[in-house]
C-alpha cells in the first residue's frame, strides 16, 4: 500500500510556502486504502499532476467511509493529467454496497481535467460545496449493468461548468441535487446510463425545502442505452423549488425517454400519494433545437403532481420519432402550464396556459 507515502507528499505539499504548489504522480500503478487529503493548505493554489494509475483495494472491511479519495477544504485545488482512477469495485455491485470513488468536499475552484475515471463502487465523482469548479476532457466509464455508478453527482455547489467529457455508466451520466445553481454543461456525450439528470428533489420525508435553478444544457450528445435522456425528478408532497433551466442542441439516438418530468418518483414502489398537499415547484424549462431518436414511443413525458406545480414549461424546435418501425412516437403530458411551437410529436393536445 502506499497510504502513508501519499499524506506525505500531500502533507509537504500543503504546507510548501509559496502561493502554488505542484504534487506529481508519475507513471506508475499506486494501490490505495481510502485516504483523505486534507486542508486548508498554506498555497492558494495546488495542482495534482497524475501521469499514473491509482487503483483501490478491494477489501470492503476497509472502507469504513463514505469515499475511497476525499479531497476537503482545499481552495484552488487542480487534478489534471493523462493518468487513471481506478475503483475496482466490480465486487460491490451485486450486492449495491460501496463508496465513492473520488469526492470533493469545500474545494473552490476546483479543476478537474484530462483524467479517465474507471469502475468505482458507487458513484465516480462527487462534489459538495464547491464553488466555482470546472470540469473538463474527462472520460468516466462503467459497464451499463453496475449499480448506482453515477458519473458526476454534483450537492449544494454553484457555478460549476462540465465541459467536452465522455461519460458511459450505469446510472445518472451527471445528477444535480439539492442547493445548485449556475450549473454549465456542454460538449458531453453520455451513454449508456440515465442521462442528466435534476434530482431528485423534495423527499417530503427529509422535511428540506429542496432548490435547483439555472442549470443550462446544451450541445450535448445522447447515445443508445440511455433509458432517459434530459430528466427532472421531484418526490411526492415534496417542498422547493426548480427554475430557469435550458435544454439547448441536444441530440438522442436511439435513448429510450428522451425528455422527461416525473414529479411522482418513487425509487421503491411504495411511496404515499401526496398530490393533495402539493408538488415542489417547476417553472421557466426551455427545451430548444432537439432532435434525435427514442427506442420506445412516448418521447415526451412530462407528468407533474398538481394543476399548478408546472409553469412556463416551454417546447420549441423540438423533432424526435421513434427508431422501432412499429411503433409512433406520441409526447405524454399531465398537469403542464406551457406551450409548444414547431414540436413532432405533437404537444399541443396535453399542455394548457
Amino acid at each position: 500500500m502506499h497510504v502513508q507515502a501519499f499524506l506525505k507528499a500531500w502533507n509537504e505539499t500543503c504546507e510548501v510556502q509559496q502561493q502554488r504548489a505542484t504534487l506529481n504522480i508519475p507513471a506508475k500503478t499506486f494501490l490505495l486504502n481510502p485516504i483523505q487529503f486534507s486542508g486548508p493548505c498554506v498555497p492558494t493554489s495546488i495542482n495534482v499532476q497524475v501521469a499514473g494509475t491509482i487503483i483501490a483495494s478491494t477489501n470492503k472491511s476497509l472502507f469504513s467511509n463514505n469515499h475511497w479519495l476525499l479531497f476537503s477544504y482545499v481552495k484552488g485545488l487542480t487534478l489534471t493529467g493523462s493518468g487513471t482512477i481506478d475503483g475496482q469495485g466490480a465486487g460491490s455491485w451485486q450486492d449495491r454496497t460501496g463508496v465513492a470513488a473520488l469526492k470533493f468536499y469545500t474545494c473552490p475552484n476546483l479543476v478537474l481535467q484530462g483524467l479517465k475515471h474507471i469502475n468505482p463502487q458507487k458513484a465516480h465523482i462527487i462534489l459538495t460545496k464547491c464553488d466555482g469548479a470546472n470540469i473538463n476532457n474527462i472520460t468516466i466509464s462503467a459497464p451499463e449493468a453496475a449499480p448506482n455508478t453515477d458519473g458526476i453527482d454534483i450537492a449544494s455547489s454553484n457555478h460549476v461548468q462540465v465541459q467536452n467529457s465522455q461519460i458511459g455508466t450505469g446510472d445518472d451520466c451527471i445528477a444535480i441535487s439539492a442547493r445548485c445553481s449556475f450549473i454549465n454543461i456542454t460538449g458531453v456525450t453520455c451513454g449508456p446510463g440515465h442521462g442528466i439528470s435534476i434530482g431528485s428533489l423534495g423527499d417530503p420525508g427529509s422535511g428540506d425545502f429542496d432548490t435547483v435553478s439555472e442549470v443550462h444544457v446544451w450541445s450535448c450528445n445522447f447515445t443508445g442505452r440511455n433509458t432517459t435522456g434530459v430528466r427532472i425528478k421531484t418526490w411526492q408532497g415534496g417542498e422547493g423549488e426548480v427554475k430557469k433551466i435550458t435544454y439547448e442542441d441536444i441530440m438522442f439516438d436511439n435513448v429510450r425517454y428522451p425528455i422527461v418530468v416525473d414529479q411522482f418518483y418513487c425509487p421503491n414502489n411504495a411511496c404515499k400519494n401526496h398530490t393533495s398537499t402539493g408538488a415542489l415547484a417547476i417553472s421557466d424549462v426551455l427545451y430548444t433545437r432537439i432532435t434525435g431518436t427514442s427506442s420506445g414511443d412516448e418521447v415526451i413525458s412530462l407528468n407533474c403532481g398538481t394543476r399548478n406545480s408546472c409553469n412556463n414549461i416551454v417546447l420549441d424546435d423540438v423533432h424526435l420519432k421513434s427508431s422501432d418501425p412499429t411503433k409512433t412516437a406520441y409526447a405524454h403530458c399531465l398537469n403542464v402550464n406551457g406551450r409548444a411551437s414547431n414540436v413532432e410529436p405533437s404537444a399541443d393536445q396535453c399542455m394548457h396556459s
